[in-house]
């Protein structure tokens, strides 16, 4: 019995983490349409994001605190930028149901929940952003070579194995701003 009692006045404590591994991470739900034409969640795409002065949780206008905290953090207060949109529209044109959600990374207990879930088992998928071409001349385009955005993610299960196997997700990113996206791109954390 002492044991238990033991067990039970353990105090759980969470650490606050280094302020260089605070991150926002992104979770896309893949979601598709079983047999009967229910809509379903098959896997999620998870990725991390560094947060910076640009690149986090806003502050929430809701000038009643009680209601500020009941749906604390609200989605519509993390920061979707160019980068983001162009991962979910990828996903999007395969799965037009899919949808992003945001979480905080902070607490060592954060840390913990993410590294949990990515315990689960997932396939490989290929993600590729170029360059939109549909308003160049071709022509001026020969022999010339062009940054791509092609990288192995993972596609965590939700349904079956088999739902999320051998999936190639695209899209394509403004033609003037390709170097800089696809670089930036490429600093991103996929889990």
């Amino acid at each position: 019995m002492s044991n238990i009692n033991n067990k039970l006045s353990e105090q759980v404590t969470i650490k606050l983490l280094d302020q260089e591994d605070w991150k926002i991470v992104k979770e896309i739900s893949v979601v598709s349409t079983n047999q009967f034409g229910v809509e379903i969640t098959i896997g999620v795409i998870i990725y991390d994001r560094q947060i910076t002065n640009d690149y986090k949780l806003n502050d929430d206008p809701e000038p009643n605190q009680i209601k500020r905290l009941l749906d604390y953090p609200k989605q519509e207060l993390f920061t979707n930028d160019e980068l983001d949109e162009l991962i979910l529209n990828a996903v999007k044109s395969k799965f037009p149901k899919s949808f992003i959600r945001s979480h905080q990374v902070l607490w060592d207990s954060d840390k913990k929940r993410y590294d949990y879930l990515l315990k689960r088992p997932s396939e490989k998928a290929f993600l590729e952003i170029r360059p939109n071409f549909s308003s160049i001349d071709i022509y001026s385009l020969n022999g010339k070579t062009f940054p791509v955005f092609n990288k192995e993610i993972n596609i965590y299960q939700d349904f079956t194995l088999e739902s999320i196997k051998s999936h190639f997700f695209t899209a394509n990113c403004d033609f003037e701003k390709r170097e800089n996206l696809i670089s930036q791109l490429y600093k991103i954390v996929f889990k």
